[in-house]
């Protein structure tokens, strides 16, 4: 899935070395990462989290599954899920990140590229008279794809940022 996701611009990775101990990294991200399911379904609401908290998801000694959470009246529901996992060597964290779109995303656009391929079909079947119906279901399926593929490089932006704020040293990122 992974491949194929890389293939159409909808999957990104980078590796991130910072000059801290794996344990530090990891009570950073606690601090600014709300405790829930790796599904990001729960009772509790995105804007009812307390602000200090950046991000949800499930962090663990080795690895983390993150999601940016929403603001109060945000209206982007595009954030890509940051799937990622730590590796020691000689007091250099390596973070090893990928950054996908949550399986929601990837539903919703399957079901518009299938609106689009059922648009093709009935405008071969009637002469070419629905040329509208392909216009609209075309537009809505290539804006889908661009609107996935800014927030997954947006994701990657941000988190980036954030890794560097919270660890406060020096590091380097490589693509």
């Amino acid at each position: 899935m992974n491949s194929l996701l890389k293939n159409i611009g909808l999957y990104d990775q980078s590796y991130i070395e910072v000059n801290t101990a794996r344990t530090e990294l990891v009570q950073n991200l606690w601090k600014i990462t709300y405790k829930t399911n790796t599904t990001f379904i729960s009772l509790i609401r995105d804007p009812a989290i307390p602000t200090r908290f950046e991000y949800r998801g499930k962090i663990e000694e080795n690895s983390f599954t993150i999601k940016t959470r929403r603001r109060f009246f945000d209206i982007n529901m595009n954030y890509p899920v940051i799937k990622g996992s730590l590796h020691d060597q000689n007091n250099i964290t390596i973070v090893s990140i990928e950054y996908i779109p949550t399986l929601f995303q990837i539903f919703t656009f399957i079901l518009l590229w299938c609106f689009f391929l059922f648009a093709v079909a009935v405008n071969i079947k009637n002469s070419g008279e629905d040329s509208v119906f392909i216009g609209i279901s075309s537009i809505m399926a290539v804006s889908h794809y661009f609107v996935l593929k800014r927030e997954i490089t947006r994701g990657k932006y941000d988190f980036e940022k954030v890794i560097g704020n919270i660890t406060q040293k020096d590091f380097s990122v490589t693509h």
